[in-house]
């Protein structure tokens, strides 16, 4: 109930400052699976985007240091935000993270670990992969024009969702940055996608 109040009232200020428009292969729902939302990371803004524009709960990793505010804390802890040790042990954010995947829930995640301006693939790091291995999650690639002004327009793309269930049995600590690697290159290439198939269908 706090999650959709929050996400409401999100939903309505972010319209009045900007002109979001969402770009879709797929539905954006949660069909009862293990779901991991994988997106760019270029704005503080970028996890309420996603929150607004997915249309089921979504669940986040949050620094330990945001937590550390009482109020805050209240806020992120009721809206699905989990506190993760990104300088120190981690490991309570991943149980955390299987926990949700384990429930049929949405994860959501930014495979670059901190924001970026532009692609690089030497920012994967092989913790998503791992995640997405362990849970054997569905991953949702998102794209999220960076760059976007105030009361301008912001494009988000939506790709088809894929899992990597299949590839092998066993699997290395490079194989899980391959993995991130080929998330972060599905995420990047969705604009081009778009304007592929708009351009297609002229």
């Amino acid at each position: 109930m706090f999650y959709t109040i929050v996400c409401s009232l999100t939903y309505i200020l972010l319209h009045l400052l900007f002109r979001i428009k969402v770009h879709a292969q797929d539905d954006l729902r949660n069909h009862d699976e293990p779901l991991i939302v994988c997106s760019n990371h270029s704005s503080m803004l970028d996890p309420f985007l996603v929150a607004i524009t997915f249309k089921d709960k979504i669940s986040y990793m949050g620094k330990k240091e945001l937590f550390e505010k009482p109020i805050l804390k209240f806020l992120l802890s009721n809206v699905g935000v989990f506190p993760v040790d990104r300088k120190g042990n981690p490991l309570n954010a991943i149980k955390n993270s299987i926990r949700i995947l384990n429930e049929n829930r949405t994860l959501g995640i930014f495979p670059e670990g901190t924001r970026v301006k532009e692609f690089d693939l030497n920012m994967a790091k092989a913790g998503t992969g791992m995640l997405v291995v362990k849970s054997k999650a569905t991953v949702l690639p998102l794209y999220i024009e960076p760059g976007f002004k105030l009361f301008g327009p912001i494009n988000i793309y939506y790709g088809e969702r894929y899992n990597y269930n299949n590839m092998k049995e066993k699997f290395s600590s490079e194989d899980y940055v391959e993995i991130s690697k080929d998330i972060m290159t599905r995420v990047y290439s969705l604009k081009n996608i778009f304007e592929g198939n708009s351009h297609g269908n002229h």
